[in-house]
């Protein structure tokens, strides 16, 4: 009898509990290194750069879901987390605003689950984009750069500063023709305005790429899109885990996690850095640990787009 439990039992291991932890709580860094990317060299590029620097980061919660930790954190615990869908805008003293990311469309908020998807807020995002003078979008997926695409389809891209893999995504996703787009973003760490840097960082997807900003004031701020999806992500370097990484929507989990290193060193030589994590609204609307970020945009001084 005894025997046959144990049989029992090492079959039901071998059946759910080794997969069980490959696919949601495996989160193994492996010898990837951190990128040789430094706070003084983002900081000497964002000032390289004449004009004024944004005087402020705004956020708009566009729609949202709850889904286990360990899904989008691997091995950070069972526990629903509330997943924003955000953008954000960059408010410049005497000129246009820059937008990061551009919210998601009603179709595209169905098909991944979302709870809800707030059209008012969506319309704000658009009028933002209809307003700004830069649009930059943190990667190809439909909920960063699904807004800019529908609103796009009804305007130009002059003004959206897209990536090899970013407008090839566009193009499919509106039947136009892109030639002579790279299929992977590479390259180092450039200033495209005064006191905003790119940082390419293929890895979660060819096209990803993060943004390193420093207002007026001073204060920093580093948008990693969803490189490090939740706060716990760099925090405590943990990947997606391997279903929704590897199964679900397949990154270059090693990059990953040397980007996760990358963001962790950089905030480890400047305290004072805010790292907004891709879809972490908690963590960027702390109470008991300040962003500075204001929730939602100020578009008294903004009409309502005309197409």
């Amino acid at each position: 009898m005894t025997r046959r439990l144990n049989w029992t039992i090492a079959i039901v291991l071998l059946l759910f509990a080794v997969p069980y932890y490959w696919l949601l709580l495996d989160n193994r860094p492996g010898d990837a290194q951190a990128k040789p990317v430094s706070i003084a060299q983002l900081r000497q590029l964002a000032d390289s750069l004449p004009g004024p620097h944004p005087a402020s980061v705004e956020m708009e919660l566009i729609g949202w879901r709850r889904l286990p930790g360990n899904l989008l954190a691997a091995g950070s615990g069972l526990k629903r987390r509330l997943i924003g869908i955000m953008a954000f805008r960059l408010p410049v003293p005497g000129g246009r605003a820059i937008v990061i990311d551009s919210g998601i469309t009603r179709q595209d908020a169905d098909a991944m689950g979302l709870e809800a998807r707030l059209a008012e807020r969506q319309d704000k995002v658009d009028q933002a984009m209809n307003q700004a003078g830069l649009i930059l979008i943190t990667h190809e997926h439909p909920d960063h750069i699904g807004g800019l695409i529908a609103w796009a389809g009804r305007d130009s891209f002059t003004k959206a500063a897209l990536n090899g893999p970013q407008k090839i995504e566009v193009g499919n996703q509106l039947h136009v023709p892109v030639a002579g787009a790279e299929k992977t973003v590479t390259g180092q760490p450039y200033a495209i305005a005064p006191g905003v840097v790119v940082i390419p960082a293929p890895s979660h997807t060819p096209g990803s790429q993060m943004y390193f900003v420093r207002l007026a004031s001073g204060r920093e701020y580093l948008f990693t899109g969803d490189i490090a999806t939740m706060d716990v992500s760099w925090r405590e370097l943990r990947a997606r885990s391997q279903l929704a990484g590897s199964v679900i929507a397949p990154e270059d989990r090693r990059e990953v996690y040397a980007w996760l290193k990358t963001i962790r060193a950089l905030a480890a030589a400047d305290p004072g850095l805010v790292v907004v994590p891709g879809h972490d609204t908690g963590a960027i609307l702390a109470v008991d640990r300040p962003t500075g970020i204001r929730n939602g945009f100020n578009l008294s001084q903004i009409k309502a787009p005309t197409h």
